[in-house]
């Protein structure tokens, strides 16, 4: 239903444009249809209409987040009313949702744009954003979904309607020039496209970019040459009560305070991403690797990959410290669960030796799990590694969203390792054919990467034998 809702008001957005500029008829969300302000809502609920946005609303296992409904959480405990989120699917159906009363403020990352203001009022602003264009790396293929190349078309970059940048033009340090086209589809959905491959760029805020750069390191963030955009909360112009109220409350210099701290822990800064290969290899001295070449070579014995792999995780996961015990409680040189060995028999945190030896009985195992999923050996690897790190049930689900998702399967690099990435998102992980919940997908592509690009440098060094 919403779908349809959305795309016809967009067309009245158009009929609209066309027709005032010929002197025509108002929007059809030009006046707002109910008289309900502060002194109604007070007995009542301030009810909000939220975008979908992990800065706006966002559904979590047990918890609701979002920057902008964790601010409006503190107003409503301030004027001691209850609050009720409604979220929207498509944030052009917000404007005749507020006018109609559904709910009282719109908050999707608002600012004072200069098409709405005769018809809505806005709050002061609560912090400043500044353009980002997203776009995937380039140093990674895009996938077969991908319609336009970024590099190809410098000037194919989508921006949501609801973007605090529509309608504006920026540039990079010097050319491209980038001219934004306008999509109904949110600022998260758009990040997602470039996840997937099926969009080439995007403009996003600062805030957002941030906020994600951690999550997906196959996406670059590059600052654009712009004017900074104030976010504010957009209420029906029949409400000044309720606009007083924002306002002072936004001034209040507690609540600056405050209100700084919050946004920080969502925002921060744009985490630049690391080397998508792992640029320094383990160093050798010698004929010699490590100092328990013996038992790597030992215990790969029947194992179906050479010994060298054994060593590489072994320096990824302590650098040959078998005294580390990771946060979560991993234990010596392999870094393996107690759970894990226990389910294999044996006690990680005993010697070297048996540490090495249920670390391969148990890639075994996982090599057994993928045989029949992953017939390629070479592919099968990835997804062997990938277990190793964050479990096999990480591991299926996103193999089972990547299939869902329209990419290949049986393929990790720029599959399933792209929707590995995206069981960080609760849209994701949450969803009820996925049994296992979220992953810090950056992790384990970082992981397996890095272990083969290693493995594979380790076997190009060896002489064969004789």
């Amino acid at each position: 239903m919403w779908a349809g809702v959305g795309t016809a008001l967009i067309v009245a957005v158009v009929i609209w444009r066309e027709s005032r500029s010929l002197g025509g008829e108002p929007p059809p969300w030009a006046e707002p249809l109910v008289e309900r302000d502060l002194d109604a809502i007070m007995p009542d609920t301030l009810r909000v209409l939220v975008l979908r946005d992990p800065l706006s609303w966002e559904e979590r296992p047990q918890a609701i987040t979002g920057l902008e409904f964790e601010l409006l959480e503190r107003f409503a405990r301030v004027v001691k009313v209850p609050l009720l989120a409604i979220p929207v699917e498509h944030p052009d159906s917000m404007l005749m949702e507020l006018q109609r009363g559904r709910g009282d403020v719109i908050a999707a990352q608002c600012t004072d744009r200069k098409d709405q203001r005769e018809w809505f009022a806005f709050t002061s602003g609560y912090t400043e954003v500044r353009p980002v264009l997203a776009r995937l790396r380039m140093e990674l293929p895009a996938t077969k979904q991908a319609s336009v190349k970024a590099e190809d078309r410098p000037d194919a970059v989508a921006t949501s309607l609801w973007s605090p940048f529509i309608g504006a033009d920026y540039h990079l340090n010097g050319p491209p020039h980038i001219a934004p086209a306008a999509s109904n589809a949110t600022p998260d959905d758009m990040l997602m496209g470039i996840v997937l491959g099926t969009l080439s760029a995007t403009v996003l805020t600062d805030a957002g970019a941030a906020h994600e750069a951690e999550c997906f390191p196959i996406v670059e963030f590059v600052p654009l040459k712009g004017n900074e955009r104030e976010l504010s909360f957009m209420l029906r112009r029949n409400a000044p009560q309720l606009l007083q109220r924002f306002n002072t409350w936004l001034a209040d210099e507690h609540e600056k305070e405050a209100r700084a701290k919050l946004i920080d822990s969502y925002t921060g800064r744009v985490v630049q991403p690391g080397p998508l290969k792992a640029r320094r290899g383990i160093p050798v001295y010698g004929d010699s690797i490590s100092p328990y070449d013996a038992f790597f070579r030992q215990h790969a014995k029947g194992l179906g990959w050479d010994w060298e792999l054994l060593c590489v995780m072994a320096w990824k996961e302590s650098r040959f410290d078998s005294t580390v015990t990771s946060h979560s409680g991993a234990e010596g040189i392999m870094q393996l669960m107690p759970r894990t060995s226990a389910k294999l028999g044996l006690d990680s945190s005993m010697a070297m030796d048996d540490n090495i030896r249920v670390a391969a009985r148990y890639l075994s195992r996982l090599d057994t799990l993928w045989m029949r999923a992953v017939t390629d050996r070479e592919q099968r690897l990835r997804f062997v590694l990938a277990s190793y790190n964050a479990g096999p049930g990480h591991v299926i689900d996103a193999q089972r969203l990547a299939q869902h998702l329209g990419l290949d399967p049986k393929k990790w690099e720029g599959n399933v390792e792209r929707a590995i990435l995206l069981l960080a998102k609760p849209r994701y992980y949450m969803r009820p054919e996925l049994k296992n919940g979220f992953c810090k997908g950056n992790q384990v592509f970082y992981y397996v990467r890095d272990v083969v690009t290693l493995y594979h440098k380790l076997r190009a060094r060896r002489v064969p034998d004789r």
